[in-house]
């Protein structure tokens, strides 16, 4: 299907990054690819996505601008989602990180829970906006 522009990307967070890198490699398919969500690291208990980031660079092909906060008890329980810019995403080495590994895409603000999710997302906006100043 990589002839008609077909891609499957895999969203991360259920597995740790070198699990994730190894289905690829072993795969060897150039239209699989990673949509990467460094809240789903942390809410899954998988991994620091900083080093996530690094570890699946050249595979990925979409982002989720998304935060977090891990659970207190890694892969027993869920962390938190918490709008982006007040979790555990350090948003200048997540920018900067992808920019290291060239990714050069999307960058998706995706936001599933809370009650101020309109708000939640502008908030997203501004801080992206003042990292990237």
């Amino acid at each position: 299907m990589e002839k008609d522009g077909v891609w499957l990307l895999m969203e991360t967070g259920q597995e740790h990054a070198p699990e994730l890198l190894q289905f690829l490699n072993d795969v060897r398919s150039r239209n699989v690819s990673v949509n990467f969500d460094p809240a789903n690291m942390l809410l899954y208990g998988a991994g620091d996505p900083i080093e996530a980031i690094t570890t699946l660079g050249r595979h990925i092909r979409h982002v989720h601008v998304k935060d977090a906060k891990e659970s207190d008890q890694p892969g027993t329980n869920w962390g938190s989602e918490v709008p982006f810019g007040t979790g555990e995403v350090l948003i200048t080495e997540f920018l900067a990180t992808l920019h290291d590994v060239g990714y050069r895409g999307p960058l998706v603000i995706e936001r599933e829970a809370g009650s101020t999710r309109v708000q939640d997302v502008k908030f997203a906006v501004e801080a992206l906006k003042k990292a990237l100043t």
